[in-house]
Order: structure tokens, then sequence, then C-alpha cells
């Protein structure tokens, strides 16, 4: 987006202006929403109020596009508009529609200056004949719709393939009830770097600091950050806590680990689950992977913040690789390989609203290919009656289910090992033949699935 001169420095700080620059890059050049709002908060002057409007309008116009999009059609018909623009008519049509706080007139009164500053008097007025309609004007109903799917995807808010995909999946409750939690906030949790019997322990002391904190209802290791302060507390500055959905939380744990044994974590980055390995390790051999180095230098980051890397008897090592690629240096086989596979992210549209619109569904065809390859090659890494755990972020089935099944049947020496209610809080989320599958509205975590199994000895 090009911002002109007078809009910077008029509208240095406007949180609205802010917002409409990070929708741009989301919006129109790809970029992922939590990536440039970690950086834009990292950087801003904004007091902290304003912080959470910034956060809430980069989200919620996201979130919300193909409805916001669906109701302002009739109004932008056949005008042709700058894509910062649309971005600028999305954001303010969700405020009208969804903060009751912001009087309509008040986000209509920002959008035109902000069109007036970075555009010209002629683009203000387009603005705000669009909106001051907008608001006076019926909106139209989505009973019009009639095709059932089209009528979802313009509901949530999500791409058509998406809805008839999860169509396929679950029941009716089940598809509405998940589309509706695709577009709530998503939880802050952290996870203990310690025994869960300690959980209660730092539970007190981050109340005693005045932190807003319950326990977590998935993970015994969760943490969940009612009021998005936990960064700033003396037990997370001290290594005691790191930011990790509970979802993923449950990963390390099912592969068993104990001392002395030699893991792999096949695909790494960003760390949160390589980092739990290595605690419940304790000593012993951790050889994790990335294909990219940037991402590893990030879970070394983690290594050494949680005070891992320095860990007696603890060896990590980490290996910027295609996992396709990698050999143990020491032609050692491991007790242990977790494969956290790359895969379409469909568990993590909450807090990646984006996702709802840049994936397509050729992509699950082409990454379940990558996921059968890089299953069959960490197969042949691990010792005779060794663990194999499988997880991904998605709700797509032919990544989880259908890819287990299918690698069962090519790996004879492989079976499925059944994960027990005993080792995890939410006994719902497993399915009948002892895999876990956690969805959006379970417990507002990413979405996500784990299996587990053992190579014949």
């Amino acid at each position: 987006m090009k911002v002109k001169s007078l809009a910077a420095k008029r509208l240095k700080n406007n949180v609205r202006f802010q917002a409409l620059q990070l929708l741009v890059e989301i919006d129109w050049h790809d970029q992922y929403s939590n990536v440039l709002l970690n950086r834009a908060l990292s950087q801003t002057e904004l007091k902290p109020v304003d912080q959470g409007l910034l956060v809430n309008l980069v989200y919620g116009s996201i979130q919300h596009r193909l409805t916001l999009d669906f109701y302002l059609e009739p109004f932008i018909k056949g005008k042709k508009l700058e894509p910062w623009i649309r971005s600028l008519l999305r954001m303010t049509a969700y405020q009208m529609l969804y903060l009751e706080r912001i009087p309509d007139h008040a986000a209509i009164n920002e959008a035109v200056n902000i069109a007036k500053l970075n555009g010209h008097a002629g683009l203000a007025g387009l603005v705000n004949g669009v909106l001051r309609n907008f608001r006076r004007q019926e909106l139209r109903s989505l009973d019009t719709v009639t095709d059932s799917v089209e009528a979802l995807s313009i509901q949530y808010s999500i791409a058509p393939w998406i809805v008839s995909l999860l169509q396929e999946q679950y029941d009716q409750a089940s598809l509405t009830e998940l589309l509706a939690s695709l577009n709530q906030r998503p939880r802050l949790t952290a996870r203990i770097q310690a025994h869960p019997n300690e959980r209660d322990q730092i539970l007190a002391q981050l109340r005693a600091a005045g932190y807003q904190v319950e326990a977590g209802n998935l993970s015994l290791y969760a943490i969940e950050s009612l009021d998005g302060r936990i960064l700033e507390s003396l037990v997370f500055q001290a290594g005691r806590l790191t930011i990790q959905d509970e979802s993923s939380m449950l990963v390390a744990p099912i592969g068993r680990p104990v001392a002395g044994q030699r893991l792999l974590d096949a695909c790494s980055a960003p760390g949160g689950k390589a980092t739990h390995m290595a605690y419940l390790l304790e000593a012993g051999h951790l050889d994790a992977l990335d294909i990219s180095q940037a991402k590893l230098d990030l879970v070394a980051g983690h290594m050494e913040r949680l005070g891992l890397s320095q860990q007696e008897g603890l060896n990590i090592s980490l290996h910027a690789t295609n996992a396709l690629d990698f050999m143990p240096p020491s032609g050692t086989l491991y007790d242990i390989i977790y494969l956290d596979a790359p895969c379409s992210g469909l568990g993590l549209m909450r807090r990646k609203p984006e996702i709802k619109y840049t994936k397509q569904a050729s992509d699950i065809e082409a990454l379940s290919k990558l996921q059968s390859q890089l299953l069959d090659h960490v197969a042949s890494l691990l010792k005779p009656g060794g663990t194999l755990v499988y997880s991904t972020c998605t709700l797509a089935q032919a990544e989880n289910q259908a890819q287990v099944k299918a690698f069962l049947a090519r790996q004879a020496d492989f079976q499925l090992s059944p994960i027990g209610p005993e080792e995890v809080q939410g006994a719902s989320v497993l399915t009948a033949d002892g895999m876990i599958e956690v969805l959006p509205q379970d417990y507002l975590t990413d979405g996500f699935f784990i299996a587990r199994m053992t190579k014949s000895a």
C-alpha cells in the first residue's frame, strides 16, 4: 500500500490507519496476520487500549471477509475500487456490524478521513457515500442464497470448498458449531516448563502477581491467560512458561519419552513441541530438523530461553535439512520419532483466519503425498519396538485418519498404539480406535490430530 506523506504524518498513531496497512498486506499480498500483528505490536506507540482495537480490527475484518463482501457488494457494484479502499470499506463495515461500542458515525468519519488523506477528495466522497448508504439501507438477507454450501460459506466466511469438505466429515449440528467457533477469539495458553503437579503453584504465583489465569482443560501442562498479559510475568521471563496452543501440548507426552532415549523431531519449527520433548526426556539425545534455517533459529532460541541447551546429560542437535533427506549422523536408529507433518493447517483457521481464503483443495492432495513420503522415510529410521507419533494441525481427514490407515496398510511392521483416556484430560477428543482428534469447538483450541504407532520388535 502506497502511503502518502500527508497521511504518514497526520495518521501516524491512528489505529485504523495502522490496521488498514496491515490488512492490505494480508488481503492482497498473502502476508500472515499473526506475523504482521506481532511485529506491529512490538514496534507500536499505540496505547494498550488501541493495541487491543488494532488486533480486533485486523482479525475481525479477515475472519468475516466473505460476510462483509456479501453485504457490501450491492453498494459498490460497478465501482472500480483500489485494493486499499476495498479493505478500508471492509474494516469499516466490520465495525458497524460487529463492534457495538463504536458508533457508526465515528467509524464512517474515520474512514472518510483516511480516504481523503491517503487518497483525494473524490475517494473520500465515494467512501462516504457507500458507507452512509450501507448504514441507512436494509442489508440483503442470507435467505436469498439458495445453495446450502454457499449460504454457510457467506454466513461463517469460509471458502466453499472447505465447507463442502467439512460437510462430508461431520453431521450438520457439529458442522455449524465448528464453523461458528472459527470466528471466536483464540485463547492464549502457555505450557509450564515443569511437572504437572507444579501447575497449581505456578497459577498461585501468577495470581498473586495480579495476572488473570486459569488451568487448561485439555493438557495437564496448560495455563490460560485470560488478560493476555502472561508474557510480562516474571514466571514467563524466568523460563518456566512457553506460549503454545493447548492442543499441541498433547503431542510430546503421547510418545512417552524416558531418560536415555534417542528422539527425532522431524519437522521441528517453531519449537513448542521440541522443547516439550526435551523437557520430558531430561537426559538423552534429541535431533530436531527443519528445512528452514531461520525457523530452526527460533527453535534454538526457545531451547536457550528455557534452559534446555545447557542441561546436563541432554544432547540437542539442530539440523537445517529436508526431513526426506535426513539420515542419523551416527547411523543409530531412534527410540521415538515425532512427525508433526506439513499440512493444510485447517485447524488454525481461528488463529490464522486468512487460511480460510488462501488454501485450495489441491493443496490437500499435494500435502497428502508429501506426508506419505515423510512417514515412509522416518519409519525406516525407527528402532524395532520404537514409537512413531504422527500429528497435524488440520481438520482434513485425508491428511489424518486416512493417512494413518494408508501408512499401516503399506508398512506391515507397524501397528496402531491406541491412546488411552488416562493420557488426556479431555477423553472426548479420543476417536473409537484410540487416535486424538481435537475440533476447534471442543475446547476453543486449534484443531489437531495425533496418532501413535509402534514398530514390531
